[in-house]
């Protein structure tokens, strides 16, 4: 092909579609029927950005819940208790 030669030249364009248009060809037999429905993939995508948001929102959920020191302050109690526990099962081993 030359530098001054266009690749999808208007008048071979119009003869190409001029041809489709006399032969007895149905276009749209030529797509495949999944491209024509598009309430699955319309559905898929709408769940997906919908799982997206939550993770969203759980995300800064626990974001705000770190920031906070709240994650500490319920570790702190739990070690608390974890602590008093083990105390308390040492104390009921040594008693037998």
């Amino acid at each position: 092909m030359s530098k001054d030669a266009k690749p999808l030249a208007l008048s071979e364009t119009l003869r190409d579609l001029a041809l489709l248009r006399v032969s007895d060809l149905d276009v749209a037999s030529l797509v495949p029927p999944q491209a024509t429905q598009s309430s699955k993939p319309e559905t898929t995508t709408n769940a997906t950005v919908e799982q997206s948001y939550e993770f969203v929102r759980q995300a800064r959920a626990a974001i705000k819940l770190y920031n906070r020191g709240e994650v500490e302050q319920v570790g702190s109690g739990v070690e608390a208790i974890r602590m008093k526990v083990e105390e308390l099962s040492d104390g009921l081993h040594d008693t037998r």
